[in-house]
């Protein structure tokens, strides 16, 4: 099993790895592949799972995944958007394709300019 740690003030421990679902993005990538990707993460502890709307289909190929876990996963996506109106209809639009209620952590994806971080 991998090990957990608390994830910041959260109170959530996460495990020191997590999976990040823009591996679905591969060529071919398929439900049953990520169907049989989401049993391996589960079989070996994994409880941290990262996914972003750019990540291709990666967000409804979760679903069904998460339909049955999403208790026992901490899950975290990301959003490109910079203003308010944009990036909360993105939110929305991913926890529509996710089929869930809630993410644990929206965070500002590939926030490089320093512009944006105002």
């Amino acid at each position: 099993m991998i090990d957990k740690i608390a994830f910041g003030r959260t109170g959530h421990m996460s495990t020191r790895t997590i999976f990040g679902a823009a591996a679905f993005m591969a060529d071919g990538f398929k439900q049953y592949d990520a169907d049989q990707t989401m049993e391996l993460v589960l079989e070996r502890g994994i409880t941290h799972i990262d996914t972003a709307p750019r990540y291709g289909e990666s967000e409804v190929l979760l679903a069904p995944f998460l339909q049955s876990h999403r208790n026992s996963v901490f899950l975290a996506t990301k959003t490109n958007e910079r203003s308010y109106q944009a990036a909360k209809e993105q939110i929305h639009k991913s926890l529509e394709r996710m089929k869930v209620d809630s993410v644990d952590l929206i965070q500002l994806h590939n926030l490089v300019d320093k512009q944006e971080w105002q």
